[in-house]
């Protein structure tokens, strides 16, 4: 299966978009955002992208081509023509795209039947704001997918080899025009995360953006992290920042698995850049209460949480007595079993982190027989 990502788009950006074939995100006029681009190193090749035009409705449907990259030029490439700093794009290809677009009414505010139907991504997504690049759900990307395909009669536009998309304002429809457009920005890599990781880590700072933007960048194509989220060749969808619920709480990696049976798995990772504490458990608790609400097919016996933390250096205060992070560590231990005794979902794992020569480590914590 593969993931579905909505970019957003005003009317001066949209027809550059679609006649230079790529999408973007970026935040006013700072040149680097880690937590923009977590989001867009979450996009992965042949991946669905619709945009989402401000207050008009949602257009596609176009497909991922090539990895992700910043824009460091100055200006940035298009800028002028799309009034505004797009700091992190992707490269985008015709898959089927449509002319007529699906009403922000139709796809957010006309509620169907059941709540499983609703696109809560999107609810939240526009409640909150702030995400120029937003994932959706399987469930979510086939509702709204099919709305846009049926408003169209199943009926796609296609490109001769000397013509291009464009956006018709007047008339509220993407068309094509004489005339091909080529995109000739540069291509430049994205950052890299981990030196700066380990920078923060050794300043006693903050560095949890830093950590989901090394996870969206590597699920998938790093073996180191397959026990947390997945065998890279199961892994059929990646989320971060998943909004589920108005209270804004948010699943920093979400992803889903699938064997050769079809099976699904939900993985619900938690990430911290401190050591673990037993209040994390209600973190978990919603993530999982919330997952067996609304996500088709999740049951008790296949929602995996997980926590991710820093992993503490065992040791004892000048007094004797125990640190606190160790104390606080056993108590993690035992919040954790006493979670799994309810039985809402998989047994929780837990895995801590270290930097060891100038790399991340992972390395699981067993818990369960203490």
């Amino acid at each position: 299966m593969t993931a579905t990502h909505v970019f957003i788009v005003n009317e001066n950006s949209f027809p550059v978009h679609l006649n230079y074939l790529f999408a973007g995100t970026g935040a006013g006029e700072k040149d680097t955002h880690i937590s923009l681009s977590a989001d867009i190193k979450r996009v992965r090749e042949n991946d669905y992208v619709i945009f989402y035009l401000e207050r008009v409705g949602f257009s596609g449907l176009f497909q991922i081509n090539g990895r992700p990259f910043k824009d460091t030029s100055t200006p940035t490439y298009l800028e002028s023509e799309l009034k505004k700093k797009l700091i992190y794009r992707v490269k985008l290809k015709p898959y089927k795209v449509y002319s007529k677009h699906v009403s922000e009414w139709e796809a957010l505010d006309k509620l169907p039947l059941y709540a499983q139907d609703v696109i809560w991504s999107l609810i939240y997504r526009k409640l909150k704001g702030q995400r120029g690049c937003t994932p959706i759900n399987l469930q979510e990307s086939v509702r709204l997918i099919k709305m846009i395909e049926d408003s169209n009669n199943g009926n796609v536009l296609t490109l001769g080899r000397d013509e291009s998309f464009t956006y018709d304002e007047e008339d509220n429809e993407i068309k094509i025009i004489d005339g091909k457009f080529e995109y000739l920005g540069l291509l430049d890599s994205m950052e890299d995360i981990l030196p700066e990781m380990i920078k923060l880590d050794k300043q006693n700072r903050a560095f949890e953006d830093r950590l989901q933007a090394y996870f969206t960048e590597n699920i998938g194509r790093n073996q180191k992290l397959e026990l947390i989220c997945g065998k890279n060749n199961g892994i059929i969808w990646i989320g971060n920042e998943v909004a589920c619920g108005v209270g804004m709480q948010k699943i920093d990696i979400f992803t889903i698995t699938s064997d050769e049976r079809e099976n699904k798995q939900f993985n619900l990772v938690e990430l911290k850049c401190i050591p673990a504490y037993p209040d994390i458990i209600y973190q978990l608790q919603r993530y999982v209460d919330w997952t067996k609400s609304y996500i088709k097919e999740a049951i008790n016996s296949n929602i995996q949480p997980l926590i991710v933390t820093r992993k503490v250096v065992n040791g004892f205060s000048k007094s004797g007595k125990p640190l606190k992070v160790n104390i606080e560590r056993d108590k993690t231990m035992n919040a954790l079993v006493n979670f799994n005794k309810n039985n809402i979902s998989k047994k929780v794992k837990w895995f801590e982190f270290d930097f060891i020569n100038n790399d991340i480590v992972f390395e699981e914590v067993q818990y369960e027989n203490i």
